[in-house]
């Protein structure tokens, strides 16, 4: 009877979570499709070159081909899944393909700075300015890209090619014939659809064996450390952990009770912009040949040393209207 029940409890649950994989799988589609159709006909009438001159500067002071720039514009205005899409349609041209060292910059430029209109109003919403916080994350990533790229020069590290997973197709000529796209497109969009399920089932098994106290456990003391309130620590956590929407909501909340001072908010929502999501969002860009303890540690290193001094600025009389806002309050 209690074996039944067991399984009558795992089927629910994973019918749930298919049922919101495929929910989160629709909405990507919407914007992934698009956006794939957009480089289709930019690759089709070659002006993936003209686009790509003009990012060239900021991207040679990170060590990437500037074609690389439309994926992370790509995920600026949409999510990493478009960005991620954009780069599988463009990978034929990127011969001879990404060292190490360079996936893991670029999937870390993507990791920092995605989503910024949805996520920016969700910072906005919790008291911080959009345009600040959209500016910091663009900075963070430009700041991770040249850190990686010097770092990978001085040490020789990261030279060899990025591998990328077996499972995921890729064309074999920059222009395929319009059937062999749509057949791959079909292909990436179910693998997508798989890859969100799996990870939705991944973090359902981290809460149920209670892997969060784990992450907890490491960050808290960083977390103070970076200059977030004892007040606002858990809710950051659970914040990086789960995600920006989350989080924020988590910190409106917590703020609207007045249990987080200001100045707590204004560093736990800095941190979870550039920092969430680590296990999915790293998994992911894992199967393009990315470095998985450059994303997680390197990543969290750089998002704790800026929170950090941002948080200390902040407290000066001359930065906090620069970094804060005029009112002295985050969100003017």
């Amino acid at each position: 009877m209690r074996r039944d029940l067991t399984w009558v409890l795992i089927r629910a649950s994973a019918l749930m979570t298919l049922k919101e994989g495929l929910t989160t799988w629709i909405f990507v589609v919407k914007l992934t499709v698009p956006a794939l159709v957009l480089t289709r006909f930019l690759l089709y009438f070659d002006l993936i070159g003209p686009l790509a001159s003009w990012f060239e500067p900021i991207m040679g002071l990170m060590g990437l081909p500037p074609e690389v720039a439309l994926v992370w514009v790509a995920g600026m205005l949409s999510n990493i899944y478009v960005a991620i899409s954009v780069y599988l349609a463009l990978f034929p041209l990127l011969v001879p393909g990404l060292t190490l060292a360079q996936m893991t910059t670029l999937a870390g430029l993507c990791l920092l700075a995605h989503a910024l209109l949805v996520e920016g109003q969700i910072c906005r919403g919790a008291g911080l300015s959009f345009w600040r916080v959209t500016i910091f994350r663009f900075l963070a990533a430009l700041i991770w890209g040249v850190l990686v790229c010097q770092a990978a020069g001085l040490t020789g590290w990261g030279a060899e090619p990025a591998q990328i997973k077996d499972f995921i197709s890729l064309a074999s000529e920059p222009i395929p014939p319009w059937l062999v796209w749509f057949w791959l497109t079909l292909k990436q969009l179910f693998l997508i659809l798989v890859l969100i399920v799996a990870l939705m089932f991944m973090m359902k098994l981290i809460r149920y064996f209670d892997l969060n106290r784990l992450f907890m456990k490491i960050l808290a003391s960083p977390l103070r450390l970076a200059g977030v309130g004892e007040s606002a620590v858990m809710v950051t956590v659970i914040g990086c952990l789960v995600g920006l929407t989350y989080g924020g909501g988590l910190i409106m909340a917590e703020g609207r009770s007045g249990r987080l001072a200001r100045q707590d908010i204004y560093g736990a929502m800095l941190l979870m912009s550039v920092f969430h999501s680590p296990i999915e969002d790293t998994l992911l860009f894992w199967t393009l040949g990315a470095s998985i303890g450059w994303l997680l540690a390197g990543r969290l290193l750089l998002s704790l040393a800026l929170i950090a001094g941002l948080t200390r600025l902040a407290r000066r009389s001359f930065w906090r209207p620069i970094l804060v806002g005029s009112a002295g309050r985050p969100g003017q």
